[in-house]
């Protein structure tokens, strides 16, 4: 097993995790001392070839950092690993939470920590159940909303498009966000919404954004999880398109596309905030807990964070977006 640590301010008190205990069981681990060691995180994938899993690794960093707390970070081995790594943690019986990455992890989760009840675990971007599991998402729809008002204030056509990836309640959150957004700077402004019906088809993705916007769409916001057609057709086809996705981001920057801004949840914040929300002793288990713009998972160029010279946005497009991401902030809703 491959595991990386990392340590910065380390509270005191926290215990190095005592090694060469793989072949504890759950019994042993309930045993064990309770002294804290901190916090483990399982990756699914080797870190070297995934850029999302590195993000992550970023978050942790920065929680060691500014937390004073350890993170043990268990590098990945594939999906069909990620079970014995995390029994491997457990049975060290002193972490205060494990967690995974991803919606693909959750039976595991859910699994292992049928076998260690008394430690807690959480999946970040996912589902899984117990009573010593919490289920960390982001609220998309918060972002979404965000992206759909400064969409609505860029648009010269009086059309903008959405297309996701399929029409489950998850991406129809996404949709319905922006749709809302838009809606709450100019009710006319029409918004298009398409499904591609898969995460892995970057042409059809792109021969969906090609038909937005011979409909008229000239702003595109693309989750559709295969957005680079999208993002490389949009010059040709006369549309700016709203990036949701980070990796694809950095994937396309340097080709200059026509990309309007960025909205988008960053798996760095997002874990981040989940080990803050332990820090604060405010994570009780067995529930589903959604982090959104208040607890700083989004990047927004202008609006969550600082300006970007990678978009040139007009002043009533920034005034747009930051007037819904105050409406969110107090407590306004993204529907």
């Amino acid at each position: 097993m491959n595991t990386t640590r990392t340590r910065a301010a380390v509270a005191a008190g926290l215990l190095a995790a005592t090694s060469g205990l793989l072949s504890c069981s759950a019994e042993d681990a309930t045993s064990s001392s309770a002294e804290s060691c901190g916090f483990a995180f399982v990756m699914q994938d080797p870190m070297t070839g995934s850029t999302a899993e590195q993000t992550i690794k970023r978050g942790l960093d920065r929680a060691a950092d500014e937390l004073g707390v350890e993170v043990d970070i268990t590098d990945g081995t594939g999906l069909a690993g990620v079970a014995d790594n995390l029994r491997a943690a457990a049975a060290k019986g002193c972490y205060d939470a494990i967690g995974v990455p991803f919606f693909a992890n959750g039976d595991a989760v859910t699994q292992v920590a049928a076998e260690y009840p008394d430690q807690a675990f959480y999946i970040a971007g996912g589902i899984a159940s117990g009573p010593n599991v919490t289920s960390f998402n982001a609220a998309n729809e918060e972002g979404t909303y965000v992206a759909g008002a400064m969409a609505a204030a860029m648009t010269e056509s009086g059309t903008i498009g959405v297309i996701i990836g399929d029409e489950s309640p998850t991406l129809l959150r996404y949709s319905d966000g922006f749709a809302a957004g838009a809606a709450s700077v100019d009710p006319s402004v029409e918004v298009i919404t398409t499904a591609v019906g898969s995460f892995t088809d970057p042409a059809k993705a792109g021969s969906i954004a090609t038909s937005q916007a011979s409909a008229g769409a000239d702003v595109i916001y693309s989750a559709a999880g295969s957005n680079l057609q999208v993002y490389a057709l949009g010059e040709e086809k006369g549309y700016r398109t709203v990036a949701s996705d980070l990796t694809d981001w950095a994937t396309v920057k340097d080709t200059l596309p026509a990309l309007a801004f960025i909205a988008a949840p960053t798996e760095d914040n997002l874990n981040f905030a989940i080990v803050s929300a332990y820090v604060d002793g405010s994570v009780p288990g067995g529930e589903t807990r959604e982090l959104g713009l208040q607890d700083d998972i989004f990047e927004i160029p202008y609006v969550t964070g600082p300006a970007s010279d990678d978009f040139e946005l007009q002043a009533e497009v920034i005034e747009a977006g930051t007037t819904a991401y105050d409406h969110i902030l107090s407590g306004g809703s993204a529907g």
